[in-house]
Protein backbone atom coordinates (compact mmCIF):
# COMPACT_ATOMS: atom_id res chain seq x y z
CA UNK A 1 0.00 0.00 0.00
CA UNK A 2 1.31 3.55 -1.15
CA UNK A 3 1.01 5.86 1.95
CA UNK A 4 2.44 9.36 2.67
CA UNK A 5 5.35 8.13 4.47
CA UNK A 6 6.56 6.06 1.90
CA UNK A 7 5.54 9.03 -0.60
CA UNK A 8 7.76 11.05 1.52
CA UNK A 9 10.60 8.52 1.57
CA UNK A 10 10.74 8.65 -2.48
CA UNK A 11 11.05 12.74 -2.11
CA UNK A 12 13.93 12.62 0.17
CA UNK A 13 15.44 10.02 -2.21
CA UNK A 14 14.88 12.63 -5.39
CA UNK A 15 17.55 14.95 -6.84
CA UNK A 16 17.97 18.54 -5.14
CA UNK A 17 16.54 19.53 -8.84
CA UNK A 18 13.69 17.19 -8.92
CA UNK A 19 12.79 18.11 -5.38
CA UNK A 20 12.68 21.81 -6.30
CA UNK A 21 10.72 21.00 -9.66
CA UNK A 22 8.06 19.01 -7.49
CA UNK A 23 8.05 21.69 -4.82
CA UNK A 24 7.10 24.35 -7.56
CA UNK A 25 4.52 22.31 -9.80
CA UNK A 26 2.97 21.26 -5.67
CA UNK A 27 3.03 25.22 -4.84
CA UNK A 28 1.66 26.24 -8.35
CA UNK A 29 -1.14 23.45 -8.67
CA UNK A 30 -2.24 24.01 -4.47
CA UNK A 31 -1.52 20.33 -3.95
CA UNK A 32 1.28 18.32 -1.74
CA UNK A 33 4.43 17.39 -2.76
CA UNK A 34 3.43 13.77 -1.98
CA UNK A 35 0.79 14.00 -4.46
CA UNK A 36 2.85 15.20 -6.83
CA UNK A 37 5.37 12.52 -6.40
CA UNK A 38 2.37 10.10 -6.42
CA UNK A 39 1.31 11.02 -10.04
CA UNK A 40 4.71 11.05 -11.72
CA UNK A 41 5.02 7.23 -9.95
CA UNK A 42 1.36 6.09 -11.38
CA UNK A 43 2.20 8.09 -15.11
CA UNK A 44 5.74 5.41 -15.21
CA UNK A 45 3.70 3.12 -14.17
CA UNK A 46 0.95 3.56 -16.49
CA UNK A 47 3.84 4.01 -19.38
CA UNK A 48 4.87 0.87 -18.61
CA UNK A 49 1.27 -1.10 -18.56
CA UNK A 50 1.00 0.20 -22.19
CA UNK A 51 4.44 -0.29 -23.34
CA UNK A 52 3.33 -4.65 -21.90
CA UNK A 53 0.19 -4.15 -24.83
CA UNK A 54 2.50 -3.51 -27.32
CA UNK A 55 3.12 -6.46 -30.45
CA UNK A 56 6.52 -6.76 -29.03
CA UNK A 57 6.50 -5.96 -25.45
CA UNK A 58 8.78 -3.74 -24.12
CA UNK A 59 9.71 -2.69 -20.62
CA UNK A 60 12.06 0.20 -20.22
CA UNK A 61 14.67 0.88 -16.67
CA UNK A 62 12.94 3.54 -14.70
CA UNK A 63 16.11 5.70 -13.23
CA UNK A 64 17.10 3.84 -9.98
CA UNK A 65 14.54 1.34 -10.06
CA UNK A 66 14.18 -1.97 -11.77
CA UNK A 67 12.26 -3.02 -15.52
Amino acid sequence: MISRDSLTRVFERMSPESQEAAKAAAQARRISVEDVVLEACLNDVQGQLYALRRRVPALRVVEGGRA
